[in-house]
């Protein structure tokens, strides 16, 4: 349950006199408002609230200011507060909040507050409603594609049209789980709420999920490229491109498999499914334990090998796949003089009793290798 601080401001600017001070509402998302008179009560707040105050106990500037920094600090998201008539409100105090991005509202003192409480009530239970009916048709239409029933017709009503342009994308930052809630994740919510015109979004298992509609590829590159760039903790897989409605279950799928790789085989936090080359292959097999049963006829022996006498043939022949299968390249990178590291690769040929250089042997040892990378956790 959440509505930009702005669309509650537009209900009432021309119905009753509270006039926003500050540069703009700050792209605030309000959850609840509460009237708030005194400093011991703003110790309660959830965060997100927009506060209410009467304007009794306001009698001096210091005491407006103290106020409104420990409401900023509560996670308040902004105050209305009543002045008497000849009362200004203060610069010094309208340029603090400027500074801080919490927004402040000015009312006259006879301003009905229970009337505007009442109807940002009603707007907030309104919008948690459609919210609510919004989030079950996106699942839905993940886990029942063949049901249109079940989510075209809420999709559509909420903006979703039935032949638009679709991404999914998932994304988790678990390292701010501090065992009762995780505050980036939210915080990365909040903002999409606030273009809920062009995502649907929830979250499932410590993960949102992301509806983009209407994003062309290059700004979602840009939008979550740049996420990803400030904060390497957060990860994102963005899915395939979809056009109908009842694609949305392929775009998520192909999401899952990104955002996987990047948690397991590929050394990068942002990954697009139409750019995985080959483990878009290997990742949509139809048995999983094909690939285990793939790495165990083709390299079994040697990883046998390397767990019975404690040595790191695997580690080697992944080092010289990785340098294109030169001997002088991986001697430099894994600092093993050339002579020895020829010996070392006749004897994974031994063990593996074929020629890795033939281009059948080698494609079969790439993709072995391909798939105990995405093993990997």
């Amino acid at each position: 349950m959440a509505v930009a601080l702005e669309e509650l401001y537009r209900e009432i600017e021309p119905k009753f006199y509270v006039r926003l001070r500050t540069k703009s509402c700050f792209h605030k998302i309000i959850e609840w408002t509460h009237i708030v008179e005194d400093f011991e009560f703003i110790e309660l707040l959830h965060g997100n609230e927009l506060i209410f105050n009467t304007g009794i106990n306001y009698h001096s500037d210091e005491w407006l200011m103290e106020y409104i920094t420990l409401l900023n600090n509560a996670g308040a998201g902004g105050l209305v507060i009543a002045l008497h008539n000849g009362v200004k409100m203060p610069q010094e105090i309208i340029d603090y909040c400027d500074q801080i991005k919490f927004p402040l509202f000015e009312a006259a003192w006879e301003t009905p507050y229970m009337i505007i409480m009442r109807l940002f009530a009603e707007i907030l239970l309104k919008n948690e409603q459609r919210e609510t009916n919004l989030i079950t048709a996106f699942r839905n239409a993940i886990s029942h594609p063949d049901n249109p029933a079940l989510y075209q017709d809420v999709l559509e009503k909420e903006g979703f049209g039935k032949n638009g342009t679709y991404t999914i994308i998932v994304l988790s930052c678990n390292s701010y789980w501090d065992g009762q809630e995780n505050w980036k994740l939210k915080e990365i919510e909040q903002k999409l709420h606030y273009a809920r015109r062009q995502y649907a979004v929830y979250e499932e298992k410590g993960r949102l999920v992301i509806l983009a509609a209407g994003q062309k590829m290059d700004f979602l590159r840009h939008k979550f490229g740049m996420l990803c760039e400030e904060d390497p903790n957060v990860y994102v897989g963005i899915g395939t491109k979809i056009r109908q409605l009842k694609d949305i279950h392929r775009s998520y799928e192909s999401a899952m498999t990104a955002y996987r790789l990047t948690r397991t085989a590929i050394a990068s936090n942002i990954l697009f499914y139409d750019e995985l080359g080959v483990y878009k292959v290997i990742s949509n097999l139809k048995r999983p334990e094909t690939g285990d049963e793939f790495v165990t006829e083709v390299l079994g022996n040697l990883m046998a090998y390397d767990r019975k006498n404690n040595t790191d043939y695997m580690s080697i022949l992944q080092a010289f796949f990785e340098n294109e299968c030169s001997v002088i390249h991986t001697a430099q990178a894994i600092y093993c003089h050339k002579n020895t590291l020829t010996y070392k690769i006749n004897k994974i040929r031994e063990l593996l009793n074929c020629d890795i250089m033939s281009n059948e042997n080698r494609t079969r040892i790439m993709l072995a290798l391909y798939f105990i990378k995405m093993r990997k956790q």
